[in-house]
């Protein structure tokens, strides 16, 4: 199963790859962008690659800060209340199953026994 998982990222990375030169091929006029202080003349294709990485990590990032990190964090805490009442059962069940030797031991010696 790993093969064929690497198999199918390396044809995703391949098709990715392939239209990204497309598009800065087709794209290959020169754009300005004016920051002010410092100003950028790339390739217009370039450009639109450049921000289109730089929006899906900024919402990878998003996602990763809104929704998975705090779906961990319950999911933790939830583990350790779980944990918490599992271990206080097993003790209260200890202590019942040795109450309840005890209640037998008891129940054998006073008993008494006529030979």
């Amino acid at each position: 199963m790993s093969t064929v998982k690497k198999i199918f990222t390396l044809v995703i990375v391949l098709i990715l790859l392939i239209g990204s030169v497309a598009i800065s091929s087709l794209n290959a006029g020169s754009v300005a962008l004016n920051l002010y202080w410092y100003q950028f003349s790339l390739p217009l294709g370039f450009m639109l690659l450049l921000f289109a990485s730089m929006g899906l990590l900024c919402g990878m990032l998003l996602s990763w800060l809104l929704w998975t990190w705090p779906a961990n964090r319950r999911k933790t805490y939830w583990e350790r209340e779980y944990f918490k009442l599992k271990q206080l059962q097993d003790e209260q069940v200890e202590t019942i199953q040795e109450a309840g030797s005890i209640e037998r031991a008891l129940e054998t010696k006073s008993a008494v026994k006529i030979p």
